[in-house]
This record gives structure tokens, sequence and C-alpha cells, in this order.
């Protein structure tokens, strides 16, 4: 199983040839665009990378004269041929989900300007080069839409206007790029925000996604990405083209990735936290792809740095009409988010939590459905070594115990991986015979989970 850096070493071949291959296949009848990308068998994204050919529309190879075909081969890269759509913008027309005013601005809520004839999705605050101020970051045809212009009044929820006052106003339009379709605005010093995106509860109160933010960095092929919008809320995906654009092709678990309304949200890599594109269209109405601009070119064009998280401070994130009990405060209140976040401050870290969304799945599925792991993962007490785990990432002077319940760490490690090498499927079973190992040795003589992950670290460089 590739890990990121093979993906990513995969993509730089391919964009080293990017150039020529596309003159090339450009020759050809018919071609419209040449990108990079993961292939498709009978409409699903597979794990072969090649040289994406879009097309007015696919026929049959006996319909095709010579010069019309597009080779299977090209320099020694494969091809895979799609047809050619038009993106959908995705500004929202009032019938989105997620319409509450927010007292802590953050990400992935709802934004409108004035002159704008729809809404769309705050993405996530950024610094200005040039004097170091606070901006929001969102698309061109959200914060431009319609008569809106630069100067143009924000509101969130969305702008309001009477003729003697304006309301919910936190800003105005700054600047904007047409092409690239990004957009920023400046931020009233007297609104509270937290450079983070909103945080996604289940129905019983525990956190499915923070919404920290580590950085910036480059989408690469294959990777786990999430956004939240404003329509469609949390969604997560796989990034299956990186050129001459970034889309992103939903996951199994959910229906769409994105709908009208989710323009401006920000695509941030899952094992990672790092925002890799900024969410502009859809190419079809089913919403099961998005498109995506490189955050590196919008920082680029804007002039602005996005802003990272600060896992230690305090915010709050509740609505107007909410009570003030109902807010809450980082860290996160999910022991599993807070190892997360912690996995995500190493490489070996990162990779780890890139294993575990590719089987996020079909773990929580085994968890669920399958007795022989079922009673393997509670009488060995899974959950609370889980929940340990997840103290002492939050608590870095908490000591995870020697034994839980008269189950020895080692004890625990071993019985689980063998019952869950048992039920595994053989992309899971092939990552357990690489993995289990090296994360085995480590966890087991390590007291804390920051001693976890340095001897992880250790030990999978050497690797």
């Amino acid at each position: 199983m590739k890990t990121r850096a093979d993906w990513k070493r995969e993509q730089e071949r391919f964009l080293a040839a990017y150039d020529s291959v596309r003159r090339q296949l450009k020759l050809i009848p018919g071609v419209r665009e040449v990108g990079i990308g993961l292939r498709r068998r009978a409409g699903a994204v597979v794990d072969d990378a090649a040289f994406v050919v879009a097309v007015d529309r696919k026929r049959p190879l006996s319909d095709l004269a010579p010069g019309e075909i597009v080779p299977a081969a090209i320099d020694g890269f494969p091809t895979d041929v799609v047809e050619h759509r038009e993106p959908i913008l995705l500004l929202g027309f009032g019938d989105e989900n997620d319409k509450k005013n927010y007292k802590t601005k953050v990400g992935g809520i709802s934004i409108s300007s004035d002159g704008s004839s729809g809404a769309g999705t705050l993405g996530c605050f950024c610094k200005q080069t040039s004097d170091n101020a606070t901006v929001m970051l969102s698309c061109h045809h959200v914060l431009l839409d319609g008569s809106a212009e630069i100067g143009a009044g924000v509101g969130q929820p969305k702008y309001d206007y009477s003729c003697c006052c304006t309301c919910n106003e936190i800003g105005k339009v700054l600047k904007g790029d047409r092409n690239l379709d990004c957009a920023i605005a400046s931020l009233k010093s007297d609104v509270p925000f937290f450079p983070k995106i909103r945080r996604i509860k289940k129905a019983d109160g525990t956190v499915e996604e923070e919404g920290l933010i580590t950085g910036t960095d480059v989408a690469v092929m294959n990777q786990v990405v999430f956004k939240i919008g404003k329509r469609t809320g949390l969604t997560r995906g796989k990034i299956s083209l990186v050129a001459p654009r970034i889309e992103v092709s939903v996951d199994a678990a959910f229906s769409r990735f994105c709908n009208r309304g989710d323009s401006g949200s920000v695509i941030v890599e899952k094992a990672s936290g790092k925002v890799v594109a900024l969410l502009y269209a859809m190419p079809d109405e089913s919403g099961t792809t998005g498109l995506g601009k490189p955050i590196a070119a919008v920082q680029a064009v804007m002039g602005v740095t996005v802003l990272p998280s600060d896992p230690t401070a305090s915010y709050t994130e509740s609505m107007y009409e909410e009570d003030e009990s109902d807010a809450f405060a980082l860290p996160p209140a999910s022991p599993f988010e807070a190892l997360v976040e912690r996995l995500r401050t190493t490489e070996a870290g990162r990779d780890l939590l890139e294993v575990f969304e590719r089987h996020r799945d079909e773990c929580l599925s085994l968890v669920q459905a399958r007795r022989g792991f079922t009673v393997a993962w509670h009488r060995h007490h899974g959950p609370a070594w889980l929940a340990a785990l997840g103290r002492s990432a939050r608590e870095p002077i908490y000591q995870v115990p020697d034994d839980i319940g008269g189950v020895t760490r080692a004890n625990a490690i071993a019985r689980i991986v063998e019952a869950l090498r048992v039920e595994a499927r053989d992309d899971l079973r092939r990552d357990l015979d690489r993995l289990a190992g090296p994360i085995g040795t480590a966890l087991i003589g390590a007291p804390t989970v920051q001693a976890w992950c340095e001897r992880l670290e250790s030990v999978l460089s050497r690797r």
C-alpha cells in the first residue's frame, strides 16, 4: 500500500511529463482537457495514477477514426478517458441548512455580501502579507456575485440591509480574482473569531471533527480530505485529480461531497490538518465530486497566509440564539480527536492516520457488526485503552496504565490485532502485517503518547 510520500513521488513524476504529454494529447480532435489524477473503472475511483483525458463525448472505438483515438499509454504513462463536464458553481440560493449566526466566527459558516444573489461559505481566516491584518477567505463568486463589488459589506449568516440600517455586517470585500475564483474580505475589529473550521458533533455529543487547521500543503493524489460547508456540513473524500485543477471524489459513507452553498469551503487533508484547496464548484448536480483551486495559488494571488489554529487556546462556538452555557472550548472534548491532533505532529503519526482513514469504515463496521472482533475488542478493554491514549495526548503528564482490568498492554494489542487480522479484508490485512509490529512495539514500552510518537517515528524511519 502506497504511503503519502509514495503518492507524492508518483505525482511529481507525472507533473514532470505533464506539459509534453498535454501538448501531444491536445492535438487529438475532441480532447478538451488533460489532467493528472486517479483512474476510474465503472464510475468508481481506483488507486492507479493516470493522465486523465477529458473529451467532448466518449464514443465506441469503432466510431472513431485512427487520429481520434486517445492512446492507452503515452510516453510510458497510462491514460484514462472521461467526458468533459462544465463546472457548476456552488452558490446557495436560500435553501441551505446552516443559517445560524455564530458569536465567534469560524470557517465553514454562512456568509454573503451586499448585492449578492445568494450565500456561500467562509472558508478560513488568513493574514495579509502586506499589513498582517486578519481577513476572511472565500470564493470570488460568493463575495463578488451579482452587483456586489469591492467595498461591499459582508454579513454572517447573510448581509441584511434596510432603509435605515445594516444587520450582521462583519467586514467588507477587499479584493478578488475571477480566474482563480477566490476573494478576501476584511474583518471588523470588534468581531470575535477563531482560526479554525466549525466543530461537527455526533448525535451523542461526541466530536466527529474538531476542524483545527495546522497550515497548508500541496494536494496529493489518493489522500483523504474533508470539508465543512454551510450547505452539506462535514463530508469526506479522496483527492482524485491534481492537475489542471483539484478534484475530490466523495467517500462511500457520504451521499455527496458538496452542494450549492458550499463554495468557499476549504478542503483539508484529514491526516495532517493542512488546507490544500479552496472548494469552488462541482462538475454535475450529483455533488459526488468537488472541484478546488490549489491553496498555494490562492494565497499567492490574494497576498495572504492561512492562519493555523492554536490548540491550546479557548474559544466559544455557540450561536446567538443559544445560551452561553452551551459554549465549549479547546482542547478537544473527544479523547480520540486529542490523539489525532497529537499524531499529526510527526511524519510517522501522519502516515499512521492516513492508513487509519483508508480503513476507518471497515474497522467501525467490524466493531459494530462482526461478533468475533467485537468480543475481542471489548474483552480486552479496547475502548478503555483508546480513552487512556486520548487522555495522555491531551494531558502529557498522564501515563497510560500498564494494565486495565487485569489485561496488559502487550496482551491487549496481541489479541485485538489477532482478531482484526481474522476478520479484515486483504488491504487491511496487508497494512496490519506491515505496521502492527512497529506500532505495538512502540506502544508497549511507551508510558505516554508523547513517548509513543517519538518511538514510532524512530522505528518507522528505519524501515
